[in-house]
């Protein structure tokens, strides 16, 4: 049972993905098995999809994209994590802006 919160960063809002981005999320980290979960049962709208997170969740996600990235030895495939860590990094800043 989940209790209502004060903390901003605990709100779940939907963030938009692109369809390549859900791709690499989902084959590529470890992620926490409920957020892995809102990735697959996320609906497909145009060419993304809308997954509700809170900043925690990016945050986590951001972890796992820099960790994965680090010791990616295909400069094509390390550019690909590179450019989805910083657009992760620009929803979590947009989204949950710090004061």
């Amino acid at each position: 049972m989940s209790f209502p919160t004060n903390d901003p960063d605990e709100q779940v809002k939907p963030i938009e993905f692109t369809l390549e981005d859900r791709d690499l999320i989902l084959n590529l980290f470890t992620v926490d098995p409920e957020i892995e979960n809102r990735f697959k049962l996320a609906a497909v709208k145009g060419n993304g999809i809308a997954v509700h997170l809170n900043a925690y969740d990016l945050d986590e996600l951001l972890g796992e994209i820099a960790a994965v990235a680090n010791h990616e030895k295909n400069r094509k495939q390390q550019r690909k994590l590179d450019a989805l860590f910083q657009r992760v990094s620009d929803k979590l800043e947009s989204e949950f802006p710090r004061s």
